[in-house]
């Protein structure tokens, strides 16, 4: 399911086919049943184009309310897919003026990076704050796995 910050009403549905590690995303309708969307996901503006990044769970149950994403978290960035718990993937966002990094890493090696537009006053980093919604997805994506990882 596409992320929107804002509560704008529409979403949008992708369909990704994983193969090897790497993933094909395709734009999708509205799904049947909403027990087959397993994560989140968007599309980031980054300096050197477009990047789609989601996070998703391993499966999810019929009537469950939410994806488990404790039993089994997966990260998706720039077409490469990562199980974060057996992978120890970890992920670092630093802030600059004008634009955020968000860096993944396995382990201590750094191994997709994203370099996107975000200006100093949109948004600051809230220090300890847990629970509270961000307009910026990959943090967002960043918490998900600091909390599931």
């Amino acid at each position: 399911m596409g992320f929107q910050p804002e509560s704008s009403g529409t979403r949008t549905y992708y369909s990704l086919f994983i193969n090897a590690a790497r993933a094909e995303i395709e734009p999708m309708g509205e799904p049947r049943n909403p027990a087959h969307v397993l994560g989140v996901g968007a599309e980031i503006a980054a300096v050197n184009g477009p990047v789609f990044a989601a996070y998703f769970a391993a499966s999810r149950e019929r009537f469950d309310a939410q994806p488990n994403y404790r039993s089994g978290l997966f990260v998706l960035v720039d077409g490469a897919v990562y199980a974060v718990k057996p992978e120890q993937v970890d992920t670092s966002i630093r802030r600059r003026f004008s634009t955020r990094e968000f860096t993944l890493m396995r382990g201590k090696r750094p191994q997709r990076s994203v370099v996107y537009r975000w200006p100093w006053y949109r948004e600051p980093f809230i220090s300890g704050s847990t629970g509270v919604r961000s307009g910026d997805f990959l943090r967002e994506m960043s918490a998900m796995v600091r909390e599931y990882g």
